[in-house]
């Protein structure tokens, strides 16, 4: 029987990951198409919203949603939604918190997988890299300090804005590593490596930690050059 368990624990776990892949490519092409169509994002027009907030709001608004519906016409496969709340306890203090989350994407297609009533969620968390990295690993480190209430895929979803004009993806990529390494907060058994989920764009990564009740989970890292279409 565990044999069983473990040989269907490990299916989900692959079907899982290539739908996750599917929801990564998307995003990706969402950015592709910020960048074709010559989009840029004045900071002034965003009234009272924060501006990670905003380049988060443009990008799962105007492009995210469209992406997730055309993969499988005239169905409802993908809801995609920002600032949804999942409780979590923490392993800090075992009380229960709520956790705002920026992208909440839920594929209707894995709850079969899963087997579970509540549907399973997949979330990529967002924020902007301009001096510094420390605020985008302080999101894996929350990550460790968390079990969920209901059905969270152990493969997380970590978005960087790249605004600063001296950094490429690599110099990012190499800084949080960097950050990792020297890092007592964060038990990393795999750091930043590179995985390629779309042809012709190298801004995707793979890391792999554990939780402070030491499960392992997976983070995709995808890193979007802003640089040049933001102004203020």
């Amino acid at each position: 029987m565990n044999a069983y368990n473990f040989s269907k624990n490990r299916k989900r776990l692959s079907l899982t990951q290539l739908r996750i892949n599917i929801i990564l490519i998307c995003v990706i092409n969402s950015y592709e198409k910020i960048i074709s169509d010559g989009v840029v994002y004045d900071y002034s027009d965003k009234g009272r919203i924060k501006e990670e907030d905003y380049l988060r709001n443009r990008l799962v608004d105007d492009y995210l949603e469209y992406e997730l519906s055309s993969i499988e016409i005239g169905t409802n496969n993908f809801t995609v939604n920002k600032e949804v709340s999942e409780e979590y306890r923490s392993f800090l203090d075992g009380q229960l918190h709520d956790d705002p989350i920026d992208i909440h994407i839920v594929d209707y297609a894995l709850k079969n997988f899963w087997e579970q009533k509540p549907k399973p969620y997949f979330a990529i968390e967002c924020k902007r890299l301009i001096k510094s990295v420390s605020g985008y690993v302080n999101d894996t480190k929350k990550a460790t300090e968390r079990g969920y209430s209901r059905l969270r895929l152990p493969l997380e979803g970590q978005l960087g804005f790249i605004e600063n004009n001296s950094w490429k993806h690599n110099t990012v990529v190499g800084l949080i590593n960097k950050n990792l390494k020297s890092n007592s907060s964060i038990e990393t058994t795999r750091k930043l490596a590179a995985f390629v989920l779309k042809d012709n764009f190298n801004a995707s990564y793979i890391s792999e930690h554990k939780k402070k009740n030491k499960t392992l989970f997976s983070v995709y890292h995808l890193f979007f050059d802003y640089s040049k279409i933001i102004c203020n």
